[in-house]
């Protein structure tokens, strides 16, 4: 069975996201979100370079959204 691992946000870190306003930690959140999609897309294309951008896509996908969204995959296979 796999454990799970829930990461703790140290108190000095706490803290300066409790200065920051709302806005402020949405924007946070958001840069941290982007720069793992560029990252999981950077990685897909390192994996499988011969695969054709439209498989890859597919693979960023399923990797992003995952295992919830094999539905959503096949939907986008009929409608390419």
């Amino acid at each position: 069975m796999k454990r799970f691992r829930i990461e703790v946000i140290d108190r000095d870190f706490a803290a300066v996201l409790a200065a920051k306003t709302p806005a402020e930690r949405i924007a946070i959140a958001d840069s941290a979100h982007r720069f793992a999609r560029t990252m999981l897309r950077g990685r897909v294309l390192q994996l499988y370079p011969n695969w054709s951008e439209e498989e890859r896509q597919l693979e960023y996908l399923r990797r992003l959204l995952g295992h919830g969204a094999d539905g959503y995959l096949a939907a986008c296979r009929q409608h390419t």
